[in-house]
């Protein structure tokens, strides 16, 4: 959400008692990226600013919570046709909801492990999963408050928004054969496997994976969030051939998350960013979706030519 900035026209004056001057009428100007008008009121600042704080928040922040947050980008509840299944895990709590001293190093390295051992579930069964699974179609989530995971899952009541992971996965038929690779970032991280093996790890800068070894063979693409994407290994793939499909995605400390998912094919023709010549790519979807460009900020641009892998029920 856009940050609000309140400008004072009558600050304290000097000497002046803080008390009574917060029941004298004070003058503010408010403004909001994208609106055409700025709100001057005189106001108080026990009540009346309140107010005006709170209609402001809602007509200049509405349009950005509907566009940049709603819980949908993580999957909805009810299972759609060919969608992956997507189930929550806290690493904070153990499945008996007891603490697990989790800190921020520590889930580095759990995710380390986890996919040094090719995803071996053994890993993560030791944390608490969240009974609801969701079913996702793409992973193209912009800026938003990390909270936003554990409401869309409906525990917003029972896991923090911290040190939490999402583990989407099912089959999925290539459209055409060809070589193919995805392309992706994601704060704190995002990971693909394919039959198992990794084909990408994207994260923010600050988290290691010294156990997977696994880097990027080119250098970082174009700004997408807080980041820049990162391209993955070089994969075979057969028209009509299924194959499996583990995508991964979490969050460290807490405070904002994006996560985006791209796929490019060898050879293939896509525009360029005007400024950096990087190609625009589509996103990876299994279903279909139309996503609105001109509502999202701060979001990596992408091809709107059909590009739907589709997954089997």
């Amino acid at each position: 959400m856009q940050a609000l900035n309140f400008v004072a026209h009558a600050p304290l004056p000097t000497g002046k008692d803080p008390e009574s001057y917060l029941m004298e009428p004070h003058v503010f100007s408010q403004s909001c990226e994208g609106a055409s008008t700025t709100i001057t009121m005189k106001v108080s600042h026990m009540f009346e600013l309140r107010w005006l704080i709170a209609l402001t928040c809602f007509f200049c922040g509405s349009v950005s919570i509907s566009a940049q947050s709603s819980p949908q980008v993580f999957g909805v509840k009810e299972r759609s046709e060919g969608s992956l299944i997507g189930i929550l895990y806290d690493l904070k709590q153990t499945q008996d909801r007891s603490k697990t001293e989790m800190t921020v190093n520590l889930y580095s390295q759990v995710i380390d492990e986890f996919l040094a051992k090719n995803l071996d579930d053994n890993v993560l069964d030791r944390f608490y999963r969240v009974t609801q699974p969701l079913y996702s179609t793409q992973i193209y989530i912009p800026m938003m408050g990390a909270q936003a995971a554990p409401k869309a899952f409906g525990a917003e009541k029972t896991v923090r928004p911290s040190m939490w992971l999402i583990h989407y996965k099912g089959q999925v038929v290539p459209p055409e054969t060809g070589r193919f690779r995805f392309v992706g970032y994601a704060d704190d991280w995002i990971a693909v496997a394919v039959n198992g093996k990794t084909a990408l790890v994207a994260s923010h800068p600050s988290m290691k994976f010294p156990k997977t070894q696994w880097k990027s063979p080119e250098k970082l693409g174009m700004k997408a969030g807080n980041g820049k994407l990162s391209v993955g290994d070089w994969i075979d793939f057969k028209k009509g051939v299924p194959f499996d499909v583990d995508i991964m995605m979490g969050e460290r400390p807490g405070g904002d998350f994006c996560a985006f998912l791209m796929i490019e094919k060898e050879g293939g023709t896509y525009q360029t960013t005007s400024d950096t010549g990087h190609p625009i790519l589509p996103i990876f979807q299994v279903v279909k979706k139309v996503v609105n460009p001109a509502k999202i900020k701060a979001a990596p641009p992408f091809s709107e030519a059909p590009s739907v892998w589709p997954a089997l029920p």
